[in-house]
């Protein structure tokens, strides 16, 4: 950095800051929103992902675990298992509810599976106990802080009462979080007495997920069947293809913000300098040098931005899932070498805006004045 852009930039050291502030503001929006992309697309098919089953076998329109809309008979389970590649079914209740907690109304999705080794149940138990026995349930650790409860405390719905006995984790969906009891319970609090929302089922060695799903499907035609890794992928989509445009309208706004307060900073302090620069222009400086003058100052504007912005966004993610369950958010290096990018673009952009004003400075007129 020349003497000369040092202290073009500390001249106004307000004005300096505020230009910095601007764009470390951007940089923690589009750094934090991209990490907070990267945790709701880590989360939302995680616990899909992490089911012990190879097939999800659904009504047929349903498409992901979270358009639970899937109603099947108990009986089918039979069927199933005499589809050639089938070593085991296990039946599985999944459905979205709200509960009465201290008067309070909260969301979570319900699942109901087979306590004595069924697949589905909760991925880890982090505080208190499992299997739940009857009218018992584990929640996720994010719907317990969300909702305020704990180990002892009870969930009431629909004239049920369940009591919690454990907390899992890696069962948050981000917009609702899962809760387990057993399918006996699940089923006589969600009145489905003999039926079941999916069937996972376990293939044999060898067994292509893709054949048995096509095998299940020509079966019982009334269902849809997806090899696991597929119906995590559509779960995690189902969200995400939502999210994005906004996310993404978000993203552009933070940049324009940080083109626009940068830029103005940079072309006011180039009007303010105006005499200087003409100065420059008469002992033989060209409009190039004046040009990389002003790409200096924003540059250096732009990359300490962007470095109290990255500091910020790393705190912010160490705690904003502590305030806020939903608030998932995943750091990634490359992510900030993207942020970084756009943070040098930003600044070139920034900079080309008194390009112009410097280009028509007249060192006549300013040695007249």
């Amino acid at each position: 950095m020349s003497i000369v852009t040092r202290q073009n930039l500390l001249a106004e050291k307000t004005r300096f800051f505020i230009s910095v502030g601007g764009v470390a503001l951007s940089v923690f929006l589009i750094s934090f929103l991209l990490s907070l992309f990267r945790g709701w697309q880590l989360s939302v098919g995680r616990f899909v992902e992490k089911v012990d089953a190879d097939v999800w076998v659904a009504r047929d329109g349903t498409t992901d675990f979270l358009n639970a809309a899937s109603v099947l008979p108990g009986e089918m389970e039979a069927d199933l298992e005499a589809v050639p590649g089938v070593a085991a079914v296990d039946s599985l209740i999944v459905r979205p509810m709200n509960v009465d907690v201290e008067g309070t109304e909260q969301s979570m999705h319900l699942v109901g599976y087979e306590v004595d080794g069924g697949a589905g149940g909760p991925p880890k138990v982090t505080k208190g106990r499992g299997p739940p026995g009857p009218g018992e349930v584990i929640v996720d650790d994010a719907f317990a802080d969300k909702a305020g409860v704990g180990i002892g405390d009870a969930l009431e719905t629909g004239g049920h009462r369940l009591e919690i006995v454990g907390i899992s984790s890696g069962g948050n969906l981000i917009f609702s979080q899962t809760s387990f009891v057993s399918l006996e319970t699940a089923r006589e609090t969600l009145s489905m007495d003999g039926l079941s929302t999916f069937f996972l089922i376990h293939t044999d060695d060898g067994a292509d997920a893709e054949q048995v799903s096509a095998d299940v499907m020509a079966a019982a035609p009334i269902v849809g069947a997806f090899p696991s890794n597929q119906f995590a992928k559509a779960t995690r989509d189902r969200i995400m293809k939502n999210l994005i445009p906004i996310l993404f309208v978000i993203l552009l706004l933070a940049f324009v913000v940080g083109v626009a307060i940068t830029g103005l900073t940079i072309y006011n302090a180039t009007v303010e300098k105006q005499r200087e620069y003409g100065i420059l222009k008469a002992i033989g400086f060209t409009n190039g040098y004046l040009f990389r003058l002003v790409l200096e100052q924003s540059l250096a504007t732009g990359i300490l931005g962007f470095l109290i912005g990255g500091v910020a966004t790393v705190v912010a993610a160490q705690f904003i899932a502590d305030l806020v369950p939903q608030f998932v958010t995943l750091v990634r290096w490359q992510d900030f070498i993207f942020v970084f990018v756009a943070t040098i673009v930003m600044a070139i952009i920034a900079a080309m805006l008194p390009v112009r004003r410097l280009a028509t400075v007249d060192p006549v007129a300013v040695f007249s004045g």
